[in-house]
């Protein structure tokens, strides 16, 4: 008799244990504002920030079935990383080629370049800046293209982008994007072209006396915590104006973080809030969906489960890398992709975002 008592008491605890262990576990919701991650990012448990780990972790099984072009996937919800994914054999540490996502950040080195004075105006003539530029054109209109026209890519020249290779491959960067015909009047026709970009980092590495690499390490970089070592340079020394800056994934969260915090940085204006909202604008339409800011996708973006629709901004380039910012969420999004891999379905790589991770966000 006595045994018997004891094994069903035993028997009840094994039951009580069952039960409890296999009980969803909560989590308190977190307030407290994240600190910036200059040294490195805090995590929190995506529940912790009203998000669900079920979904994100979906969208990982996704990733990996049926998408081997992307590498890492990264989510920072309210400045918490709640999400942080590497695929084959990437890891936090790696550098990749961030390719057109460059060009966001020459928008922000250009208005921290006007706010030292170093350049006047986004009216200004980009001639004005570059001592060689008569040198290089065939076609006196070009010296009418302003630092603005190149920002919101209407500055009117062929794009090089109709034959990237050999652009790259050519020994003057600047010299190759000026001698491209003018097809269009500066101003009035937006055509993304990456040569563009190349006179913006002739014009800053002129008005500040250092490589674009350098004055980016002393005004950006360094102050929100990245470490970048490497940006692709022509033979003359001249920094990528439109591709070539090589970051890890969570580099790529500080930026898109610093744009959501309006270029605020641990109580230190990074970038002039007035130029983020600039640069966040819409001037002129891209194509059906997008309009262009100043280097930056301005567009809306739609969680597919629950028929909500977001309003949003990203740099992106070639391939599928994202650095992805829906204010309203206080989310940032970051996506690196393999660009010589293409996934397996349809649509894109964009839709692990509208179908796992907003969705992810939509608990509270």
């Amino acid at each position: 008799m006595k045994a018997r008592t004891i094994l069903v008491i035993m028997l009840c605890l094994l039951l009580m244990f069952n039960i409890t262990g296999c009980s969803k576990k909560t989590y308190n919701r977190i307030t407290e504002k994240a600190p910036f991650p200059t040294e490195e990012w805090t995590r929190a448990y995506p529940e912790e920030l009203g998000m669900s780990s079920e979904m994100l972790d979906k969208a990982d099984k996704r990733i990996k079935k049926a998408y081997p072009n992307i590498e890492s996937m990264l989510v920072v919800k309210e400045g918490y990383l709640v999400y942080e994914k590497y695929y084959k054999l990437n890891n936090e540490t790696k550098i990749k080629d961030t390719y057109s996502v460059t060009k966001s950040f020459m928008s922000a080195l250009t208005g921290i370049a006007i706010e030292k004075g170093l350049i006047s105006s986004i009216d200004d003539k980009v001639a004005e800046y570059i001592p060689e530029f008569s040198e290089y054109i065939d076609d006196e209109r070009k010296k009418d293209i302003t630092i603005k026209q190149v920002l919101t890519m209407t500055g009117g020249l062929e794009s090089i982008d109709n034959n990237y290779t050999s652009f790259f491959y050519s020994d003057d960067w600047l010299k190759a994007a000026l001698a491209k015909p003018l097809v269009n009047s500066p101003g009035e026709v937006f055509v993304y072209n990456t040569g563009l970009t190349q006179l913006l980092s002739s014009v800053i590495a002129n008005v500040s006396g250092m490589s674009v690499m350098d004055f980016a390490k002393e005004n950006l970089f360094e102050k929100i915590g990245m470490n970048v070592t490497y940006w692709q340079s022509d033979k003359q020394g001249s920094n990528g104006g439109g591709s070539g800056l090589c970051l890890t994934s969570q580099d790529m969260a500080r930026f898109g973080y610093l744009y959501l915090n309006n270029g605020l940085w641990d109580n230190e204006q990074v970038i002039p809030a007035e130029w983020i909202e600039d640069s966040l604008k819409s001037y002129i339409k891209a194509n059906d969906t997008q309009d262009y800011g100043y280097l930056f996708w301005i567009e809306k973006i739609s969680d597919t489960v629950n028929s909500k629709t977001y309003s949003m901004f990203q740099a992106y380039g070639s391939g599928g890398q994202i650095i992805m910012v829906i204010p309203e969420l206080d989310m940032v999004i970051v996506i690196t992709c393999d660009r010589s891999i293409s996934p397996t379905v349809k649509p894109m790589t964009r839709a692990i975002i509208t179908d796992y991770i907003l969705p992810s966000a939509y608990m509270e």
